[in-house]
């Protein structure tokens, strides 16, 4: 019982089923301390709302005026410093968006999936992108500045700045300047 306490109190993560901590989301003032508490790279200006789930809290960024909408899930690798999601500035998440900076290897057929580790890679989410509703990012993704991922979009591939993918896979359809 006091190692699951433990558990539910220190492990890198946030989400519902962590009750012990998650009740802390629901009240604006600590809500802004327990993020503080648990991602310490968080701008004072960013938010993160109840029944939202980030895996690896210590291995995320998150820059200003972010809000981290109900149903956002951001996976990295606890404790592989090269697995992170960096969050620029102004970056809009719809609902339920899930970005990952860690995937199963599946090179041996001859081994179940679940024993061949994992692949990390760098997620950078550059600043006054929007990320639509049910978007994908997959690992060593980055999205450009001000460009937009379409609801329902697959990101398998780098979104240069300005650019609008969709699809899934993800693919450009045009530019927001121009």
């Amino acid at each position: 019982m006091i190692k699951h306490i433990k558990f539910i109190l220190f492990y890198p993560k946030i989400g519902p089923d962590m009750y012990l901590t998650h009740w802390l989301l629901f009240f604006k003032p600590l809500r802004l301390w327990f993020q503080q508490k648990k991602i310490s790279k968080i701008s004072k200006t960013a938010d993160i709302r109840p029944y939202c789930t980030i895996l690896g809290t210590q291995n995320i960024e998150i820059g200003e005026r972010v809000i981290i909408p109900p149903g956002t899930l951001l996976s990295t690798c606890p404790n592989n410093n090269e697995s992170t999601i960096t969050i620029g500035d102004d970056v809009l998440f719809g609902p339920n968006v899930s970005v990952y900076s860690s995937t199963h290897n599946f090179d041996n057929a001859e081994e179940p999936i679940k024993n061949q580790g994992y692949s990390v890679s760098k997620v950078v989410l550059k600043k006054g992108c929007w990320l639509g509703v049910n978007s994908v990012i997959m690992p060593g993704i980055t999205i450009g500045e001000n460009a937009v991922v379409g609801a329902n979009s697959v990101v398998t591939k780098d979104v240069p700045n300005y650019a609008i993918v969709v699809g899934s896979p993800a693919r450009i359809i045009k530019y927001t300047n121009g």
